[in-house]
């Protein structure tokens, strides 16, 4: 899902072009096939040498010598999508592979800026020939925030960031002051209302002011009614989709994993734009078809740069019939028109090879879209005087009826990251002008022919032409590729349209004779699908065949034949005007209409029978098939729809509602026989019922749900809006409302996958008015839930932790070593507090199955400090100060809350329960300070300020509601908590039984202040004199100890860094402390070259690498399946077995971190292989 066109900011290296009056391509080419033939060089792929380069690892170049250019009988130049002349094509493939930057043909000398795009970008945009976007990386921003107000009544963080928005939405943005912003400072939107450019012409209604001239009355009169005109076009399109959604497991929340099954674009923006795509060939209503016409050649134009259509699936249980949204698709200089939403069709298997099992499904795969175009923008004044195509478009344009088709080809579509195609696929299209005045679901087509088989998915629609004779046969969709998108001809034999008479004795090849035989069709290769887009016309006497059943024949020998395409014997051809998939809320009613041909004319007395196919019927039906009629003169039929509460059948996986799916039975009166229409599927998304209290709308309990859903499943949308972040959701939220009130059909539409209910969106919307936090947590079972991601969150640390304490050579860097094996030792200690108050509340602890180990990269469980990105790597102080201390950062907004205030001031009175129960009743005096805490301070950012607000505070009012009626929350077995009896430390660090509220709330203090600190004024815990993890870390990153800086290192204070783990200064600190005591020194030779953030696949199968690898994961599994056991009834198995686990999983890393990947090569050079903490289901004997 995105908010807004989203380009993925980051580095990019941009080569100059090589000038056509410099040294020539061909002899750059030249040069390194001599270097290549005289200096034996290692050639290795390289995935950065693209355009068919090959990288040189002696120059660290990418060779092009080898780059494939097809024979050119006469070169001739051509211009370079860079705005560069170049000799020939070849040149310029080579011009690309030399430069590393995609380079494509935009046509022949002279060569005009306008038509390279290079002039359309502005505001600091570089134009992308690839993508046909605007690319706004150059522009790079400082960290810092300086809230500044645009003139687009958006906050933006720095006028960097403002500069940023004008570059993606190419429009002007200019800073108005600074926050709070006024809405009422500037309007764009009513001013854009009132300009020039938003007053759209549409003809889709034949009523624009050209249409109320004189001159297109006259022109109109100059073509017949009937007149069907066309033009085809070639080229790419782009499909960025998401694939997170793929998968039915990646929408719980609770047990979403990054890594677990992502597919081959996770970070999709669910994009679709129509890539280079330029007019091949028109035909004109008398038949003629021409390559010459002056339109040919025109780029089709689509979507501006900022904004692109949107292709997106129903429903994750309905992938087969994905949608476009808000594309706009024209003619460069001509029109332009929104792209009606339609869902795709036909798709079926098209590869033709010995290699296509050796690509993905979605390469082989050829489908077509067919839709309308509306409010179409005219170009007055545009080609009409040189191009007789135009002329007849125009003099149709104003005929009552009149309508626009579009019919979009699809296949080839790239699937592999790797490749420079990904991930775009190949189109050819043909848009035809037609008059009509009752709807055409397939345009000008109204007869089919189906593939014998009865799968559906290659078919041939045509149409009969009896003005001109002709029959015109569209063979695109069944048309054949290898795993490059080439087309492959048909093979064995010739292919003849024949008429199929029901004569019982008469065989296939029987129907080649004269009698029956209406012609043979050729179909080429390439060139002509590219020119052609697969239609073929033959002559036919249309009174012969206006009742007859045509068939298409390949002779494989002079005495065998077969059926490649057949049309269906009683000439029935039925197709949904309406789009076939729809979402509907409870207790709504809706039609569904289809139209209905017989050999071609409409078709009337044919009745059609949904059959609900999917969920299977022994599910209740929450839909009813309130009334079909036959259809009636005009061909036309009506399904009527109701529907109820579907109730929340995939809860489980947080699903909203039911996906019902029906096929569609026809047959031609009452007594006819009933068949399986072919490729007709409705489906249906019924959203459950929902409801909602306006003005008790809360983060926690209603938004954050879905948000976290969104922001899981759609990572690319992070980049301009955080969902999963209440503080980045409230700065954003004129954001959030612009896109969630934009019409369904804009593409900036929010959410874009459109399967949010409409009462969701109107509790979101009223929520935007009035963001109240809520509480987290208020029953028992939501602690218990929150108390094991507290949990996941303890382990999810250890990892980067431990990956860095293994890189660390024995003997070298011992301090830092020591430092980082004290915290991994405190982070152990806390997994064991949370897992005690879990079991203190009557909770089971988890950690025994694949979804609570993390993966890496990846963020904290939880929302924890949303941002951050845990990485496993080498030891490093990069590692330490992004990474270590983004974990254990303090919360500097919660050090003045209520709650962190009194447990530093009582500290010592609420932890006496070892010694004796405490003085006043602790419930109740922090249940007193949790109901002060701001709006403000209730975000819960860090991992300490969710043990405060998710825990703490819900777990006091849980306890005081309890306690009125003599009862208490902590109700758990404490047999089973592990204790000091258990623990191999010292007993002052051991961890202890949980007993009651009081011993909770020391557990959480221990947690929260041996992590971020409780004072961030004092790095020194005031009971233990014991650093933080945040301040040793620091220590760690400024290469010395902290001291107070008193008086006795007043002279050395000014040489030395301050202590300053707020960014701001928070309050004013009666104390200060300084980086000024002895050295705590890091080396960077003293830690092994391993890999960053490993996975099993990292390492070839059967290397050493591979086999270290898989011993340590089976040791981890074991040692969290040993943990789980220990904190579930077994505590004597922390000592007794778990500790003898830790022992060997610390060997096997050492030995993992010393091993280079390579084989043959050296561990202190590497790289080095890196454990990958991975859950391995172990095999039982």
């Amino acid at each position: 899902m995105r908010v807004l066109g989203v380009i993925l900011l980051g580095c990019t290296l941009l080569l100059p072009a090589i000038s056509s009056n410099s040294q020539s391509a061909e002899d750059h080419r030249h040069h390194y096939s001599e270097q290549a033939q005289s200096e034996p060089t290692d050639r290795r792929a390289d995935p950065q040498c693209k355009y068919g380069g090959v990288y040189d690892r002696a120059t660290g170049r990418c060779n092009c010598f080898d780059v494939a250019c097809t024979h050119e009988a006469q070169p001739l130049p051509v211009c370079g999508s860079n705005g560069k002349k170049y000799p020939s094509r070849c040149a310029m493939k080579v011009a690309a592979c030399l430069t590393q930057q995609p380079i494509h043909s935009v046509g022949h000398p002279p060569c005009d800026p306008s038509e390279t795009g290079l002039d359309r970008c502005k505001y600091g945009g570089v134009y992308d020939a690839e993508t046909g976007r605007c690319d706004c990386r150059r522009i790079s921003c400082p960290h810092t925030l300086h809230p500044v107000c645009g003139s687009d009544r958006t906050q933006y963080d720095s006028e960097c960031a403002m500069k940023v928005a004008a570059c993606l939405t190419q429009q002007p943005i200019h800073s108005v002051g600074h926050p709070p912003c006024d809405s009422s400072d500037t309007d764009p939107i009513g001013e854009y209302c009132k300009s020039e450019e938003a007053k759209v012409i549409s003809s889709s209604d034949s009523t624009d002011e050209y249409c109320k001239s004189e001159e297109a009355k006259e022109k109109a009169k100059d073509i017949s009614s009937d007149a069907i005109v066309r033009l085809n076009f070639a080229g790419r399109f782009l499909a960025d989709v998401s694939t997170y959604n793929n998968n039915r497991t990646n929408f719980n929340i609770s047990t979403f994993d990054p890594q677990r099954d992502p597919e081959w674009n996770p970070k999709g923006t669910n994009d679709f734009r129509l890539v280079n795509c330029y007019v091949t060939q028109v035909c004109l209503a008398d038949g003629t078809c021409s390559t010459l016409d002056k339109t040919v050649g025109k780029r089709i134009i689509g979507s501006d740069s900022t904004t692109t259509g949107k292709l997106v699936d129903l429903d994750t249980d309905d992938q087969t019939q994905s949608q476009i949204w808000g594309l706009q698709v024209g003619v460069d200089g001509f029109f332009k028109g929104d792209f009606t939403p339609r869902s795709f069709n036909h798709m079926h298997d098209a590869c033709e090879g010995l290699k296509c099992p050796t690509v993905s499904g979605m390469t082989r795969f050829s489908a077509i879209f067919f839709s309308t175009l509306q409010n179409v923008q005219w170009v007055e004044e545009s080609l009409s005087e040189h191009s007789e195509f135009v002329k007849q478009v125009m003099s149709l344009r104003c005929k009552p009826g009149f309508q626009l088709h579009i019919k979009l080809n699809v296949y080839n579509m790239i699937v592999v990251s790797e490749s420079p195609d990904f991930p775009y696929g190949r189109v050819t299209g043909t848009i035809f002008a037609k008059v009509s005045e009752t709807p055409h679901p397939y345009g000008p087509y109204n007869r089919m022919l189906w593939d014998p088989s009865g799968t559906g998915g290659r078919h041939v629609p045509f149409y009969v032409d009896s003005k001109r004779n002709k029959v015109v046969l569209d063979f695109a969709n069944s048309m054949t590729f290898d795993i490059r998108g080439n087309v492959v001809g048909p093979s064995g034999g010739s292919l003849y349209l024949t008429q199929c008479k029901p004569l019982p004795k008469l065989t296939l090849c029987e129907l080649l004779e004269e009698a029956y035989n209406l012609g043979q069709i050729n179909l080429g290769r390439n060139d002509w699908f590219n020119v052609t887009a697969g239609i073929v016309e033959l002559s036919v006497n249309p009174k012969a065949i206006e009742s007859t059943q045509l068939v298409v024949i390949q002779q494989k020998t002079p005495t065998h034949c077969e059926r490649l395409v057949e049309e269906r014997q009683d000439g029935l051809f039925v197709q949904a005007i309406d789009d076939r998939v729809a979402r509907k809320e409870p207790d709504e009613e809706w039609q569904m209409q289809f139209r209905t041909f017989r050999f071609g004319r409409l078709a009337k007395e044919v009745f059609i029978r949904p059959i609900q196919t999917r969920p299977n019927k022994t599910r209740q039906h929450a839909i009813t098939i309130d009334s079909t009629e036959p259809s009636s003169d005009n061909g036309i039929l009506t399904i009527k729809f109701k529907s109820e509460d579907p109730g929340e059948p995939r809860k489980e996986q947080q699903l909203d509602g039911q996906v019902y799916m029906y096929d569609i039975m026809a047959k031609m009166g009452d007594d006819g026989s009933e068949f399986t229409v072919l490729d007709l599927t409705v489906a249906v998304h019924l959203f459950s019922q929902y409801t909602f209290t306006e003005g008790e709308v809360t983060w926690y309990e209603h938004v954050y749900p879905i948000f976290q859903q969104y922001a899981n499943l759609y990572p690319s949308m992070k980049q301009i809006i955080n969902l999963a972040s209440y503080d980045d959701v409230k700065w954003k939220m004129k954001l959030l409302k612009h896109a969630l009130n934009l019409p369904e059909k804009d593409p900036n539409y929010m959410p874009v996958t459109r399967d949010l209910s409409k009462n969701k969106r109107r509790m979101i919307l009223s929520w935007l008015d009035d963001p109240k936090l809520g509480t987290p947590t208020n029953t028992l079972e939501e602690l218990k839930k929150t108390l094991q991601i507290a949990l996941q969150i303890e382990l999810s640390t250890i990892p980067p932790y431990l990956s860095a304490l293994f890189s660390i050579k024995h003997g070298e860097n011992i301090e830092v070593a020591a430092l980082i094996k004290s915290v991994v030792v405190d982070e152990m200690k806390h997994m064991t507090l949370a897992s005690n108050i879990l079991n203190a509340i009557g909770g089971s602890p988890n950690l025994n199955i694949s979804s609570i180990v993390p993966s890496y990269p990846g963020p904290l469980p939880g929302g924890a400090n949303p941002g951050l990105v845990l990485k496993l790597a080498k030891c490093s102080l990069n590692q330490i100060r992004t990474v270590f201390q983004g974990i254990e950062r303090p919360n500097c907004e919660m050090v003045d809350s209520d709650v962190v205030e009194y447990l530093r001031i009582n500290k010592k009175r609420v932890m006496k329960y070892k010694s004796g129960k405490p003085e006043g009743n602790t419930v109740q005096d922090i249940l007193k300070h949790c109901q002060k805490i701001t709006s403000s301070t209730l975000t819960p950012q860090t991992i300490g300020a969710i043990y405060m607000i998710q825990i703490l505070c819900p777990m006091a009012q849980l306890e005081r509601n309890l306690q009125k009626n003599g009862n208490t929350l902590f109700t758990g077995d404490i047999t089973k908590q592990i204790t000091y009896r258990q623990w191999l430390g010292h007993y002052h660090d051991s961890p202890f039984a949980v007993s009651d509220f009081d011993s909770a709330v020391d557990a959480i203090t221990i947690i929260a202040s041996e992590g971020e600190g409780s004072d961030p004024c004092h790095p020194f815990d005031v009971e233990t004199n014991k650093l933080s993890h945040y301040s040793k870390f620091a220590e760690m990153v400024h290469g010395r100890k902290l001291m107070e800086t008193g008086q006795q290192n007043e002279p050395w204070a000014p040489y030395f860094e301050n202590f300053t783990p707020c960014d701001e200064e928070v309050k004013s600190c009666k104390m200060t402390f300084g980086f000024v005591g002895r050295k705590v020194p890091f080396f960077e030779d003293g830690v092994w070259p391993t890999i960053s953030n490993p996975r099993t696949k990292s390492y070839p199968p059967g290397s050493q690498a591979r086999k270290y690898s898989d011993n340590f994961n089976m040791v981890y599994t074991g040692l969290l399946q040993c943990l789980h056991e220990a904190y579930n009834g077994a505590p004597q198995k922390l000592k007794c077995d778990c500790m003898g686990m830790m022992s060997s999983l610390t060997a096997w890393g050492k030995r993992l971190v010393q091993t280079p990947i390579d084989p043959n090569g050296d561990p202190e050079i590497g790289p080095n292989a890196a454990p990958t903490f991975e859950f391995t289901l172990l095999s039982t004997p």
